[in-house]
């Protein structure tokens, strides 16, 4: 986004940067401006919740007091506002881009030139200005996104998706199938380590075909 000509700063919590911990030290290191919630989050026009699932509420809760009316709160991900329900003041515009792969790629691909597959959304009860899809817009073009496509989604869609994509396939048959192939050739008398690498090369030359060419 910065390489995009947006002005981007990171607001991490104070025992972060007291602690010089892993998010300050990354960001310093890569010549980002550092700074409490308090310090950045009142003049900023967007700000972007980045941090896991389970700490959004917390994250929002104390970043909302502090946000100038008519400001912008952005997710890649819509849990905390699909299934927690959180409530965000209504003069705050709320959207969602959420790219459909690891941060670490979204940038590889920006460098590359390109981009990822990326959803948007505007949460319907909070866009006063009408201005929600527009900031959507501008933040997944900065990204790259564009370059690889952007679909106009919803809270809920993204949030059923992901749950789908990450938790069934990914953490559950992604692994099950390969546990139990696993089980079934050491016990045929394949050597672990081969049956290890056998599997693991197996996905990986089916994932790169379904990156390249699609579910067909």
């Amino acid at each position: 986004m910065r390489d995009s000509g947006l002005d981007i700063s990171y607001a991490l919590r104070k025992e972060a940067i007291a602690e010089k911990r892993a998010s300050w030290r990354k960001a310093t290191e890569n010549g980002f401006k550092v700074g409490t919630y308090e310090e950045l989050i009142p003049q900023a026009d967007l700000v972007v919740n980045l941090t896991p699932d389970k700490q959004h509420s917390d994250v929002v809760r104390s970043v909302q007091p502090l946000m100038k009316d008519g400001a912008a709160l952005g997710y890649s991900h819509g849990f905390n506002i699909v299934e927690v329900g959180e409530q965000i003041r209504k003069d705050i515009t709320v959207v969602m881009v959420a790219p459909k792969c690891p941060g670490t790629e979204v940038r590889e691909e920006y460098k590359r030139g390109f981009g990822v597959p990326t959803l948007i959304a505007v949460h319907p009860e909070n866009d006063p200005k009408g201005e929600g899809m527009a900031i959507a817009k501008a933040w997944a073009a900065a990204t790259g996104g564009h370059r690889a496509g952007v679909l106009e989604s919803s809270f809920v869609a993204e949030v059923k998706s992901d749950l789908m994509g990450e938790q069934t396939i990914l953490c559950g048959m992604l692994q099950a199938g390969s546990l139990l192939c696993f089980d079934k050739l050491v016990a045929e008398g394949t050597d672990p380590a081969y049956a290890e690498k056998l599997i693991q090369f197996g996905w990986e030359t089916i994932t790169e075909a379904l990156k390249q060419g699609g579910i067909t």
